[in-house]
This record gives structure tokens, sequence and C-alpha cells, in this order.
């Protein structure tokens, strides 16, 4: 597998979610910092740090802030889909909330990789929570809203919709049995369940409770477990750099003898790898 270079360029967000480790000690950066973080980024990629074809992940915080100048973000993606139309960079991971006033942003810089046919090379992943991520049901709605203008605008790129495996999203799984299978069919989106890193014990659901949910979301939604359980076990190279004291520093977790991020041992109390837990557990679907 490609390596995956990972920039987390600042802690700067529209929201504030109710398990984010990043709002614990944010970098919060003014708009002129963010220009030279960006111009890092792509300094960072035409160096000989870079391994020629890998994947990268750009994220904050939130990359579409409603106060980054637009004229200023199109150019950096403008220099991003450019190198990947040299194969610099094969794939883009591209994270954002979806919580922007002004979604045209967004529409407009993913149509830099439409014009040069690299849609289908792009990953677009946002999240959609049912505890801690909304203020209320207008940032819902607004969220929403503007998955639907991504999927009517660009319904062939894939894209991803993270949902944390919190207790009031395992409870809903195992009660409302459309509730998944809907989403993934109204967005044409990939929803993916992802471990909650324990911060708040009010939201952490019980191990069994888990995988109850994950066993009825593929009833509801048959073979998911066969795509979710590879995609979430792969053993690829992710290489973390978090801007810090005016660089880029190296900051990826430590991984556990299994192979996987020490990080999914948070997930309950038995301190077991997640990924190792899903392999037993549903084995047969791998």
């Amino acid at each position: 597998m490609k390596k995956v270079y990972e920039f987390l360029v600042w802690d700067n967000c529209n929201n504030n979610c109710q398990f984010c480790w990043q709002r614990e000690k944010p970098r919060i950066y003014n708009v002129e910092k963010r220009k030279e973080i960006l111009n890092e980024v792509l300094s960072f990629i035409r160096s000989d740090k870079f391994e020629v074809g890998s994947h990268i992940l750009v994220c904050g915080g939130e990359i579409f802030d409603d106060v980054m100048p637009f004229d200023f973000l199109k150019d950096f993606f403008f220099h991003i889909s450019c190198l990947m139309y040299n194969d610099v960079i094969d794939l883009l991971y591209l994270n954002t909330n979806l919580l922007t006033k002004n979604i045209d942003k967004v529409l407009n810089i993913l149509g830099e990789f439409e014009d040069k046919g690299l849609l289908e090379r792009i990953r677009f992943t946002t999240s959609y929570d049912v505890a801690g991520r909304f203020r209320d049901e207008e940032s819902e709605k607004l969220m929403l809203q503007n998955l639907d203008w991504v999927r009517i605008y660009y319904p062939t790129m894939p894209t991803v919709v993270n949902m944390i495996l919190t207790k009031p999203l395992c409870e809903k799984l195992l009660n409302e049995h459309n509730f998944l299978n809907d989403i993934m069919s109204v967005y044409k989106c990939w929803v993916n369940l992802i471990p909650y890193i324990v911060l708040d014990k009010n939201l952490t659901a019980p191990k069994k409770m888990i995988f109850q949910a994950l066993m009825q979301v593929n009833e509801d939604c048959p073979g998911y477990l066969q795509r979710y359980i590879p995609n979430m076990c792969i053993l690829q190279e992710k290489w973390l750099y978090m801007y810090k004291d005016n660089e880029f520093q190296f900051c990826s977790c430590p991984m556990s003898d299994c192979g996987h991020s020490v990080n999914f041992k948070k997930y309950s109390t038995t301190n077991t790898c997640f990924c190792c837990d899903l392999q037993e557990v549903f084995g047969k679907y791998v």
C-alpha cells in the first residue's frame, strides 16, 4: 500500500464538537498564518521528504472555514491538482465538516479537479454524528444540505461520511434499521463507522453494544462488513505531520504489535485493538 502523508494544518474550526481532542489545546492561527501554512504543505510535497506517488490528507480544524479567503484556497488546491495530474500525488483525502454557509467555495474548488479528470482520485470525507457534533437542528440541516449539493454536482466522486460509534449512535443503529441505509442511498456515499476514542464517558458505548450494532448494520445493509472490515483493518503507513512552532513536525502515534495504531486500543476499557476485535468477531465476513 502507498503511504499516506497527513497534514494537520490548524485547529481553527467553525464548530465545537463534544468529542474533539483538538479543542483541548487548539492551535489557532490568523488568516495570514494559515496562508503561510498551506504554502508549507506545498513546499513539503515538492521536497525530498515526500515520496512521489503517495497519498495525502489535508485537514484542520476546518479547511473551508468561512473566514478563509476563497482565492487563496482555490490557488492552493489548483497546485495540488497539478501535482496529482503529474502523478506526484496519487490520491487526495479531503476532509471538511460541511458546516460552511458558502458551499459554492467547496464546489468551485472541486471543479479544479473535475477539469483535470481527477475526481475519482479524491476521497471526499465529511462527518455526521447523532450526538456531540451539531449545535442545533439548523447546523445539522446545513451539513446535510451541503452534502446533497456535493452529491448533485459531483455524483461520481467517492464520498465518505464518518460516524463515530458513540452510545447514542449504537442505540440508533439497533433501533432504526433504515437509518444507515437511507443515508447511503439518498446521498450516494459510503458511511464509515469509526471507533470512539474515549473523551466523554457519557458518549461511550459498551464493547458488546458496538458489535451488536455492527451486526445489525450488516443485516440492514447486506455486505457492509465485507467492505468495512478490510478498509478499517488495512495495514498502511500513515505519516502524520502537525504544524507547530513554525514547521511541520512528525507526530504519528506508535503502532501496536498487531500493526494497528495504539489509538485503536482506546475504544473500550478492555485495552484490546478494535481492528483485531473486528477480525476475531466477524472473521467469516472478511
